[in-house]
C-alpha cells in the first residue's frame, strides 16, 4: 500500500510563507501592550521590531500561557541568541496556526447536486395530511382529568403549523431543537425529549398563587429539524422557524440543544421585532464571546458572533453568573467596551446576590421593553445541574435563580426564552431535568402574573 505524505514540502513552504505574512500584518493591531522589567527591557530592545511587537502583545502571549513575568524569568536564563531563536519559534508556531489562503479551505464543501439537499427541512403541506382538520392546537389526552398519552411540554396541546398557533391564539409555544455537536460536550440533543417527560412544568406556582396553564394559551410545537453534520445549515433553518413562530404573536420557548442556538434564536427576535428592540438577559457560566474558533458558529462564540455580525448591540445584553477560567481580563474589557452589562459571580461575592439581582432587574426595566431570556444550565451550580454540557463550580443556587427569572418575566414583555445545554446523560439523578423544568415554569408564572396585572378589572 502506498502512503502519501500528509503535506508536501512545497505546501509546507507556502504555508510557512503565508503564515509569516499573516502574522506580520496582524502584529501592529495588538490591543494590549506588555511592559517588562528594567533588566530585561534592553535585551528586548535589540530584537527586530516584529519580535518586539509580538512580546508586547498580551493576547498572543496568553495563547502560550505566557505572561511578561514568565517571559522575563525565562530570558534571564538565556543568551541573546537563544532569546532571538525562542521568540522566532513562538512566532512560527503562531504563523503555522493561522489560516493560509490558497492552502486551507475557507468553507466546508457541500453537494448542491444532491436531490434531497433540503429534504431534512422541507415542511409538509397540509394537503398531505392523512386526516384534514381545522387549524388549532390538538389535545393528545385520553382522559378528562388524568394526564396521559404522548408527553408534551407543560402537558400542552400540540401545534403542527403556524396556522395552529394563530387559530389557538397561542401565547407561549414550546419547541425543541435537538442539537449538540457544536461544543464537543454531548447529549444536548436529548434535552427536549427528557424535559417533555419530566415533572416540574405543570401546576400551581406557590409564590404567585398562579397556575400558568389556566392563564396562558400554551402549545408544544414539536422539534425542529437539525442537520447533524452542519451547525451552519442548522442555524439558518432554526432562525427561519423561530422567526415564523414569533410572527404569530407567540413567545417561542426554545429547549435545546447546546448554546450555538443562541445565535439563530436571538437573530430571529431581531428579524421579527427589529434591531435594538429586544433586550437580552443571558444566564450563563460562560461568556460565549470567544473570537479564535475556526468554525463560524459554535457555542462558545455565539454572543461574539451576534455582536460582530451586527445582529445585536452589546448594550442590549445583560450577563448573569459568568465565572470560570475561560474569560480573560482582556475578553471582559472587550465585551464591556461593546456595551455588555456583566454581572458575574465575582459581583455576587462582592455585593451579594440581592444587589446583583436588583442591578439585573433595573437594566431590564431600563431596556427596550421586550426581553429575550437565554438560560444556560451551566449558570447553576453543579449541585443543582450536574447535567449541564459545560458545568462550572460556584454557580447560582435554585433559590437565587428562580425568583430572578420569575421577576424578570413578570416585569417585562418576554418575547422568547431559550433553555440550553441540558445534557441528561451527564446526570443519573433526577435533579437536572426537574430544575430545568422548574426554571421554565417560573418564567411562565411570571408571564401569567404580568398578564393578570394588565387585564381590565371586573
Amino acid at each position: 500500500m502506498r502512503t502519501l505524505p500528509f503535506r508536501s514540502s512545497a505546501r509546507t513552504a507556502l504555508r510557512v510563507a503565508l503564515g509569516s505574512l499573516a502574522l506580520a500584518l496582524a502584529l501592529p493591531g495588538s490591543a494590549q501592550a506588555s511592559s517588562y522589567p528594567a533588566d530585561i527591557a534592553p535585551r528586548i530592545a535589540v530584537l527586530s521590531p516584529d519580535k518586539q511587537a509580538f512580546l508586547r502583545d498580551e493576547a498572543r502571549l496568553a495563547m502560550f500561557h505566557l505572561t511578561p513575568e514568565k517571559i522575563a524569568n525565562d530570558f534571564r536564563t538565556r543568551t541573546q541568541a537563544e532569546i532571538d531563536a525562542y521568540v522566532s519559534g513562538l512566532m512560527q508556531v503562531m504563523a503555522d496556526a493561522a489560516f493560509h489562503p490558497g492552502v486551507d479551505k475557507g468553507a466546508i464543501a457541500l453537494n448542491p447536486d444532491a436531490t434531497g439537499f433540503n429534504a431534512g427541512t422541507t415542511l409538509k403541506p397540509p394537503m398531505f395530511d392523512a386526516f384534514h382538520r381545522d387549524p388549532g392546537p390538538i389535545s393528545l389526552d385520553h382522559y378528562m382529568f388524568q394526564p396521559s398519552g404522548i408527553p408534551t411540554f407543560a402537558h400542552a396541546p400540540v401545534a403542527v403549523r403556524k396556522e395552529d398557533l394563530i387559530a389557538g391564539h397561542v401565547e407561549v409555544a414550546f419547541v425543541g431543537v435537538p442539537i449538540d455537536f457544536s461544543s464537543g460536550w454531548r447529549d444536548g440533543k436529548h434535552g427536549p425529549m427528557f424535559l417533555r417527560s419530566t415533572d416540574g412544568l405543570v401546576g400551581n406556582d406557590v409564590y404567585t398563587g398562579i397556575d400558568p396553564a389556566t392563564v396562558l394559551s400554551i402549545a408544544d410545537y414539536g422539534d425542529l429539524a437539525t442537520d447533524y453534520m452542519s451547525v451552519e445549515r442548522t442555524v439558518d433553518h432554526v432562525r427561519f422557524m423561530i422567526g415564523d413562530m414569533a410572527r404569530t404573536g407567540a413567545a417561542p420557548f426554545i429547549v435545546g440543544g447546546d448554546h450555538s442556538l443562541m445565535y439563530p434564536d436571538i437573530a430571529a427576535m431581531s428579524d421579527t421585532y427589529g434591531k435594538g428592540k429586544v433586550g437580552i438577559v443571558q444566564f450563563d457560566a460562560h461568556y460565549e464571546g470567544e473570537t479564535g474558533s475556526a468554525h463560524f458558529f459554535s457555542d462558545n462564540q455565539s454572543l461574539q458572533r451576534l455582536i460582530a455580525d451586527g445582529v445585536i448591540g452589546g448594550h442590549q445584553v445583560v450577563q448573569v453568573g459568568v465565572r470560570g477560567p475561560e474569560m480573560t481580563s482582556a475578553d471582559a474589557a472587550r465585551l464591556r467596551a461593546d456595551g455588555v452589562t456583566m454581572l458575574g459571580m465575582d459581583r455576587v461575592e462582592k455585593e451579594g446576590w440581592t444587589a446583583v439581582a436588583r442591578t439585573a432587574l433595573d437594566a431590564v426595566k431600563a431596556g427596550p421593553g421586550k426581553v429575550f431570556i437565554s438560560f444556560d444550565m451551566s449558570v447553576l451550580d453543579p449541585a443543582y445541574a450536574a447535567g449541564a454540557g459545560r458545568p462550572v463550580p460556584n454557580g447560582l443556587t435554585m433559590r437565587e435563580a428562580v425568583p430572578l427569572v420569575r421577576e424578570i418575566c413578570a416585569s417585562a414583555k418576554v418575547v422568547g426564552f431559550e433553555l440550553l445545554d441540558y445534557a441528561q446523560v451527564l446526570d443519573v439523578s433526577y435533579r437536572s431535568p426537574q430544575n430545568a423544568n422548574y426554571i421554565l415554569h417560573s418564567c411562565l408564572a411570571g408571564i401569567a402574573e404580568r398578564k393578570l396585572a394588565t387585564m381590565p378589572k371586573g
